[in-house]
């Protein structure tokens, strides 16, 4: 996992995101003015260390709100692990101050309608402040990734602050093909294409800590305040997979689908989507990782079954002579060959990237590229533990 300091672009380890001077005094004084509480109203500072009524200790919200919450999606360990900040402690929702600040950084960060979290009695609902097109499957629904997709909604804007605004519009995938070729590339593999996309101000994020039984979608392609952001969900070990994916987001940015404020939601890059849009992505991806928007890669003749060693080496071949990416070669013949041949493909896979580390390089460039200065304490820790990139106080990872 790594870590990075929020002051600057190389990564190092950060001591520590909990605020020393906001920690919880639970003896606080329930009648202390909210003026006198500390910067956070995590709890208020009582000099004469009075103590809380025990009619308000025994009462606290806190303990309503986690089975709420859990009831929506969200369990209380993952809303302590993930969602609240590491100051948090639960004795300063006693305050009144200190529990409304809870439940504004809860709708901050998991995308929560903050009206819907104050009324005890309300049914828990999502903040559609950037709505949302749902590219899907035919038996799925825009519900069953609605908590994964308003926390990484809540990550592309949270990022959104930490990227220089720019009005430069994508390319056509030529264009980008061309610009990362000329960057002293064999072919346009992930590295190449997140730093093409980092440069442009379009950055990628991988957002891998979802409550357990989560559904998660493939990817997500938004506009946040005239910043595009792309944000991946798949977990995949080999680059060539998470390739394709960023590929096709970037071409719903390219191509127009996606307005300001507003986040298009793929819940699987499928390549044999009929819908127009995903049509258009997929030809972008295609042309801007092979050279052409409709290519089907044949290896062998007659559909003989190559072995992954041969399959690799054949690939590398290909991807040599073409200026495509070897995962890629594998992949996008594969598709051809039907579902059986996958153990194949995932082998070859492997011997062509026997490290592979997909998301952590997805993690790597985000850590190096994002300037932390502009984001707050609270958002940076929220974002290291949603990615992965480990902050210090983060269980994020156990989680997921």
């Amino acid at each position: 996992m790594l870590a990075v300091a929020r002051c600057g672009a190389t990564p190092v380890r950060l001591v520590s995101a909990r605020r020393s001077q906001t920690s919880v005094n639970s003896t606080c004084c329930a009648t202390q003015r909210t003026d006198q509480c500390c910067p956070h109203f995590a709890s208020c500072i009582c000099p004469s260390g009075g103590t809380l009524p025990p009619e308000v200790a025994t009462a606290n919200p806190m303990t309503r709100l986690y089975q709420r919450l859990s009831d929506f999606g969200l369990p209380r360990k993952y809303v302590r692990d993930v969602a609240l900040p590491s100051w948090w402690d639960d004795a300063a929702a006693t305050n009144p101050a200190g529990y409304a600040q809870a439940l504004v950084v809860l709708s901050r960060h998991a995308g929560l309608e903050l009206s819907s979290l104050r009324d005890d009695s309300a049914t828990i609902r999502l903040n559609e402040s950037v709505p949302h097109k749902f590219k899907k499957v035919r038996t799925a629904s825009a519900d069953d990734v609605g908590v994964a997709r308003a926390l990484a909604t809540q990550v592309a804007k949270i990022v959104a602050l930490g990227v220089q605004r720019s009005s430069v519009k994508v390319p056509s995938a030529a264009e980008v093909r061309q610009a990362v070729l000329d960057s002293d590339r064999r072919w346009v593999d992930l590295d190449g294409l997140l730093d093409y996309c980092w440069g442009c101000g379009v950055p990628v994020v991988h957002v891998s800590a979802f409550p357990r039984g989560a559904k998660k979608m493939d990817g997500i392609a938004a506009r946040v305040n005239g910043i595009p952001v792309i944000v991946v969900s798949k977990e995949a070990k080999f680059s060539s997979w998470l390739l394709f994916i960023v590929a096709h987001e970037l071409g719903h940015i390219a191509c127009g689908h996606v307005e300001e404020n507003q986040a298009l939601v793929d819940d699987n890059v499928d390549v044999d989507s009929i819908d127009t849009e995903e049509v258009q992505a997929n030809a972008f991806a295609l042309e801007l990782i092979t050279g052409k928007p409709n290519t089907k890669i044949r290896l062998a003749p007659n559909q003989q079954w190559p072995n992954a060693d041969s399959l690799a080496k054949t690939a590398q071949r290909y991807g040599q002579q073409s200026r495509t990416d070897p995962g890629h070669v594998v992949l996008n013949y594969a598709h051809s060959m039907g579902t059986k041949f996958w153990p194949v493909a995932q082998a070859a896979l492997k011997k062509l990237e026997p490290r592979g580390s997909a998301t952590e390089l997805i993690r790597a460039k985000m850590a190096g590229r994002l300037n932390w200065e502009e984001i707050p304490e609270d958002e940076s820790e929220f974002v290291m533990r949603m990615t992965g990139v480990d902050g210090g106080d983060s269980d994020a990872d156990t989680v997921s």
